[in-house]
């Protein structure tokens, strides 16, 4: 059984639909769930605020082999220093705090296999400085810490989960679909199809598309300065 955390659209629907024809899925959004297939089942609730005990119950005695996080909230228009206190708790919430207590009561309460992937969906966000999407920015860097510090805590007490991290670049999606980057908008689709036919393999941090592994380490040269200057020109 899979467990997609924020499936109703975009890359979490995309994976769905792969994993429909090899095993049951099931897909936790606040929005109904769009063309999925017949093995799919779809929960309606919302991570911060509703009790999760449907889910867990749903779960039942089956025990999880993939569990993807690819839910992700962010306010293009207001998403700056100055947001005010609920949007900002709104957003971290969605993006970092939401899934750490998820992923601690899975654990809690048995219902992953031995050698279950947890998979969590990051950005390339978190490797710019930025000045717009200060707090989607800043909830993804905690992903990203609390992704190190759980592989080391599931291999200091000898789980054998396998944990992934993968830092997304730009993708063609409804959250993406108002703004302009001078990079490719990878597809969901294609990026599913990706992680689908690795997902035994999957263990480690994955740059997706590979060349922001390469575009990360140049940026560990270059100045702040300039970086900040290239960032401006480029309207990232």
């Amino acid at each position: 059984m899979n467990l997609i955390i924020g499936g109703s659209s975009g890359l979490g629907n995309s994976l769905a639909n792969c994993f429909a024809e090899d095993s049951k899925t099931i897909i936790v959004s606040r929005r109904n769930a769009k063309n999925t297939k017949e093995n799919i089942v779809h929960i309606g609730l919302d991570i911060n605020t509703d009790n999760l005990d449907c889910l867990y119950d749903k779960i039942k005695e089956n025990e999880l082999s993939n569990i993807f996080f690819t839910v992700g909230l962010i306010d293009w228009k207001n998403d700056d220093i100055f947001l005010d206190t609920k949007k900002f708790e709104e957003i971290f919430q969605t993006n970092f705090l939401s899934i750490k207590k998820i992923i601690s009561e899975l654990i809690k309460k048995r219902k992953l296999n031995s050698n279950c992937l947890i998979c969590f969906c990051s950005s390339i966000s978190t490797i710019l400085p930025r000045h717009r999407q200060i707090t989607y920015c800043a909830a993804k860097s905690a992903l990203n810490s609390f992704y190190k510090s759980l592989r080391t805590y599931l291999y200091i007490h000898e789980y054998k989960y396998r944990v992934a991290n993968l830092i997304l670049g730009y993708m063609d999606t409804e959250m993406n679909k108002n703004i302009s980057v001078p990079f490719k908008k990878e597809s969901p689709d294609k990026i599913a199809n990706y992680i689908f036919k690795n997902r035994e393999n999957l263990s480690g941090t994955y740059y997706i598309p590979k060349y922001w592994f390469l575009i990360k380490m140049i940026i560990n040269f270059v100045p702040e300065k300039i970086l900040v200057r290239i960032i401006k020109i480029l309207n990232l």
